[in-house]
């Protein structure tokens, strides 16, 4: 039983350290979002002014405008390429890794304790049938009849006690 705790410790481990990573990746991913968004307001501000100049037919000002647009929206390109190249390292990996043998692990050990207390459910169901045979059967025989079934039971027990 220690065993599984410290399988359920390593898989409880590995999932907060996969939580963390992915929380970091995504907190990052959304602060290149940010970024990109405000250099296309700032892009949009310039372009608005670009338009404001060649309006008023101050050409110089308004070319001067136009390419800090340019500048910004380009600007706004690299946190993209940036957040789409985010990816999981090799530590991260080796982590799932981890979780997936403590999880394969864990579902053994659940498996066969359940497969124990099957067996201690059948042999608790052999042992009622030897105490209800003992109880119809009267005599002395009927006694030796009824212990039969409770033998396997007692003798799995002890075996497991030494383990």
């Amino acid at each position: 039983m220690n065993e599984l705790i410290v399988k359920l410790r390593i898989l409880a481990r590995a999932e907060v350290t996969l939580f963390r990573a992915d929380a970091q990746r995504r907190t990052n991913k959304a602060s290149l979002m940010a970024i990109s968004i405000g250099c296309i307001f700032v892009a949009l501000i310039f372009v608005n002014v670009g338009v404001f100049f060649s309006l008023t037919d101050s050409d110089i000002d308004s070319k001067a405008a136009f390419i800090l647009a340019a500048a910004n929206g380009a600007l706004a390109i690299v946190p993209f390429l940036f957040r789409s190249q985010a990816k999981p390292g090799p530590e991260e990996q080796m982590v799932r890794e981890i979780r997936e043998m403590a999880a394969d692990e864990v579902s053994k050990d659940i498996s066969s304790i359940t497969e124990e207390i099957a067996s201690v459910g059948a042999g608790i169901k052999q042992l009622k049938s030897g105490i209800s045979s003992f109880s119809g059967g009267g005599g002395m025989g009927g006694a030796l009849g009824a212990l039969g079934p409770a033998l396997p039971l007692v003798i799995d027990l002890l075996k497991k006690s030494k383990k």
